[in-house]
C-alpha cells in the first residue's frame, strides 16, 4: 500500500514525538483533518463514489449488497448551517440544519451500507471514542509499533477489546510521523487515505478506499472548494423536521442503545473461529445488507449467512428513537 501525504502538510505539520501516548496521536489526527468544527473555513464538497459487491455468497442477481454509482453534495457554513445530499442507487436523501432545526427526507427509510461506509470514512476517520474519556481511557491496552513501508515511516497503534462472547476485537490505524492518518482497520475493514491536500489549514484527503478480505468494496474521490457566496434557498429547503433516529449520517456504538436480537438465545453458532459479519440493522429491526469482512472460508457459507440475515432484533435507539446501526457479528 502506498501512503501519500503532501509535502506542504509535511512541513506545516511538526513531527510528533513517538514516545507520546496513543491519545495524541488520535487528538492529532482529528484536528488535522476536522474541517467541520466552530470557526472552520465554509466549504462545498463533492464525492463521487462506487460501491462494489461484497462477500454474501449470493447469486449476482440476488446479491442483498446495494452496488453501484453514488454522488455526494455537502455545503457547510458553521456547524449549526449545513446541507447534505447523497444519491446511490435505489436511494436519494436530503438532510439541511438551519435556523435552530434539522430537516430530512429520504426516498426510503432505510440507508445503504455502502453510502454508511462512505460517509463514515468522509466524516469521521478517527472516531471521538478513541481520545474523549467522555467515552473510555483510549491508552488502555494500545499497542505502539514502528513501522516501515519501502522508505516510508509510519506508526500503528493496535488495540484489542473483549466482547461480551469473551473474544478479542481488533482494531488499528496507521499513521505518519508528522500524526497524520493513512489508514484503518476496523475488524477487517481497511479504510485508507489518500492524495492529502491542504485546505484552509485542514488535511482534506482527496481519495480513499475500503476494502476487507483484499476485495474492494468502495472507492471515492472527493472535490472541494471555498463556499463563497451561497443561495440562501439551499437552506430554506422544506424538508420535514427530523427526530434523532432521522438521519443519513452513521451512528457509532456509543452514541446509542444498541440493537437487541428478539430471542437472546437464539445467537449464531460458533461454528466459524474468527470469522466477522456486517450487517445494517433498519429502524424496523430488519437485518439487511449481511456481508463477510473477515475470516477463513466457511464450510457453510449460504446457511451462515442465511441464518443471519434471518435474525430479527429490538432497533438500536438514539435518545429512544429508533435509528439504524451497522452491527457486528463475530464468531
Amino acid at each position: 500500500m502506498i501512503f501519500s501525504v503532501l509535502v506542504a502538510m509535511a512541513a506545516a505539520s511538526a513531527k510528533k514525538d513517538e514516545s507520546e501516548p496513543p491519545k495524541t496521536w488520535f487528538e492529532h489526527a482529528y484536528n488535522v483533518m476536522n474541517i467541520r468544527e466552530p470557526g472552520s473555513a465554509p466549504f462545498h464538497m463533492t464525492v463521487t463514489f462506487h460501491g462494489h459487491a461484497g462477500m454474501d455468497f449470493a447469486d449476482r442477481k440476488k446479491s442483498t449488497i446495494i452496488t453501484g454509482d453514488g454522488a455526494y453534495d455537502e455545503t457547510w457554513l458553521s456547524p449549526k448551517m449545513w446541507r447534505r445530499e447523497v444519491t446511490f442507487p435505489g436511494y436519494h436523501a436530503v438532510e439541511v440544519e438551519a435556523n435552530g432545526t434539522r430537516r430530512y427526507q429520504a426516498d426510503s427509510d432505510y440507508e445503504p451500507s455502502r453510502v454508511l461506509m462512505m460517509l463514515d470514512a468522509l466524516l469521521y476517520p478517527i472516531p471521538i471514542n478513541w481520545f474523549s474519556r467522555e467515552y473510555r481511557d483510549s491508552d488502555e491496552e494500545w499497542k505502539i509499533e514502528h513501522l516501515m513501508a519501502g522508505t516510508m515511516q509510519y506508526v500503528t497503534l493496535t488495540h484489542r477489546d473483549r466482547g461480551t462472547n469473551n473474544d478479542w476485537f481488533y482494531y488499528s490505524y496507521s499513521f505518519l510521523p508528522s500524526g497524520i492518518l493513512v489508514r484503518s482497520t476496523y475488524l477487517g475493514l481497511v479504510t485508507s487515505w489518500q492524495k492529502d491536500s491542504l485546505f484552509a489549514g485542514k488535511l482534506v484527503p482527496l481519495h480513499f478506499e475500503i476494502q476487507a478480505m483484499q476485495n474492494t468494496l468502495l472507492v471515492a474521490d472527493v472535490t472541494i472548494v471555498a463556499a463563497g457566496k451561497t443561495d440562501a434557498k439551499l437552506f430554506d429547503w422544506a424538508g420535514p423536521p427530523a427526530t434523532p433516529g432521522m438521519t443519513m449520517r452513521p451512528f457509532h456504538m456509543f452514541e446509542i442503545k444498541r440493537a437487541e436480537y428478539y430471542d437472546p438465545f437464539s445467537l449464531i453458532p460458533g461454528t466459524w473461529p474468527g470469522g466477522v459479519l456486517r450487517e445494517i440493522i433498519d429502524r424496523k429491526g430488519q437485518a439487511k445488507e449481511t456481508e463477510v469482512i473477515d475470516g477463513p472460508a466457511p464450510g457453510n457459507n449460504e446457511n451462515l449467512l442465511l441464518d443471519a440475515r434471518s435474525k430479527r432484533f429490538y432497533p438500536a435507539k438514539v435518545d429512544e428513537d429508533p435509528c439504524e446501526e451497522t452491527f457486528w457479528i463475530k464468531f
